[in-house]
């Protein structure tokens, strides 16, 4: 058998959060071969629910200017899927026989931030709000394998772009008295992940791809 994976970190925009509300994936462009797991007679699989059991039939696939798996809203509603959690598309090949397979991460102990040149936007702004303090949360935790001072506080509120309709919170990391802002590219995701016993800041990586023979 052969197995081909694709795994994405969701953002606000995939899980219906922005303007359109839609549902969806969006696959970059610097993934490689896409192609390879949906190919054109499989743009529109029937999935097996790893989740929580079931068959998927909504989900169809567009390429255009953009590769985006569609018809996930159910699926985010039901799971209560939230920006930073992961989603999994699996594909089985057989001699016989070709299926595929969704599953999700869920996870709920980070905090998610993405680069904006004007700050870091907040994507589960409910998790950062439980911990603010006159606009500000200070923490001891791990940053590029040393412990370290951290700071999160609020910067300004402005529109990402001169067209957006509406304004988003931009805040500032600080690492050590050092703003972290142009350590990072354009669109980058950072994590605050709590544990128990340890808090850890550090770049997620936003999509992976596997392929191996069992």
């Amino acid at each position: 058998m052969k197995i081909k994976q694709f795994i994405k970190s969701l953002n606000n925009t995939e899980v219906g959060k922005g303007g359109t509300h839609e549902c969806y994936v969006l696959v970059s462009k610097k993934v490689p071969d896409i192609e390879n797991i949906f190919d054109l007679n499989n743009f529109k699989p029937k999935f097996y629910n790893l989740k929580n059991g079931g068959i998927i039939n909504s989900v169809h696939i567009t390429k255009g200017g953009e590769f985006r798996i569609n018809g996930l809203g159910d699926f985010y509603r039901n799971n209560n899927v939230n920006a930073g959690d992961e989603i999994l598309f699996e594909r089985r090949d057989t001699q016989d026989s070709t299926e595929f397979f969704i599953d999700l991460n869920i996870k709920t102990n980070i905090i998610t931030f993405q680069k904006n040149s004007k700050g870091f936007e907040v994507l589960n702004m409910d998790r950062l709000t439980r911990h603010l303090n006159g606009k500000k949360y200070e923490l001891k935790g791990f940053f590029n394998d040393n412990f370290q001072d951290i700071k999160i506080e609020f910067k300004e509120s402005s529109r990402k772009r001169s067209d957006s309709p509406e304004m988003t919170d931009f805040y500032n990391i600080i690492v050590s008295d050092k703003n972290i802002l142009n350590e990072f590219k354009s669109n980058d995701f950072l994590v605050l992940e709590e544990l128990p016993n340890q808090t850890t800041l550090k770049k997620v990586v936003v999509w992976q791809k596997y392929e191996f023979q069992l």
